[in-house]
């Protein structure tokens, strides 16, 4: 499935909707063109969701090597970005009874605050809610340090956003991570990936 719609322009940053929230209104700019969104529907039961993305980005699956998790990223293109993989990301994680690393909500929340790498700050913490249920979100931002055989510069400037929220037994996080130019655009793709959002249940 694919549909077009437009990219909005973004007044405050940090500024979505989705499932659950509540939308605004932003005017349209110009200089911003209409994108073709994909439809992604996991068959795998450890990742059960459906999402759109922009259809010009890349796809890829992957599982945790350490601890239990099932998560899709969704790469922007090179274009978009060239100095860091500009991404979009939904990473399920199963409760502890069945090999996850959390017992709940909180305790995942400050684990991604205790292991945010130096140079990167949470801005705002607040509540909201992804497909009616409560969630927490983070801002972030500051400097990303890229792996060390990363070509050029190695620290880059990004902007970032977290959420965290739990659904049928399972534990969810979404986010984006894009450098300050393209922060704006990276928010909007997000943003449609959380009106788009669905969780499948899973038998």
């Amino acid at each position: 499935m694919r549909r077009r719609i437009r990219w909005v322009a973004w007044a405050v940053f940090g500024m979505m909707w989705g499932p659950g929230l509540v939308p605004a209104a932003f005017p349209h700019e110009e200089g911003h063109t209409a994108e073709t969104f994909a439809a992604y529907h996991s068959s795998r039961a450890e990742l059960p969701v459906a999402f759109e993305y922009p259809a010009a980005w890349q796809v890829e699956e992957s599982s945790g090597t350490h601890e239990a998790y099932a998560q899709v990223q969704v790469y922007g293109p090179a274009s978009l970005e060239p100095r860091l993989r500009t991404y979009l990301v939904v990473r399920c994680v199963p409760p502890k009874a069945e090999g996850g690393r959390y017992a709940n909500l909180d305790e995942m929340v400050e684990s991604y605050r205790a292991t945010l790498q130096a140079g990167l700050r949470v801005d705002e913490e607040r509540k909201v809610q992804v497909l009616s249920q409560p969630a927490t979100q983070l801002d972030v931002s500051g400097i990303f340090q890229l792996p060390l055989d990363a070509p050029g510069e190695r620290s880059v400037p990004v902007k970032s956003q977290r959420i965290f929220f739990e659904q049928e037994g399972r534990l969810y996080e979404l986010a984006w991570m894009g450098t300050p130019e393209v922060a704006e655009q990276v928010a909007a793709a997000f943003a449609h990936l959380l009106q788009a959002l669905r969780v499948i249940p899973h038998s």
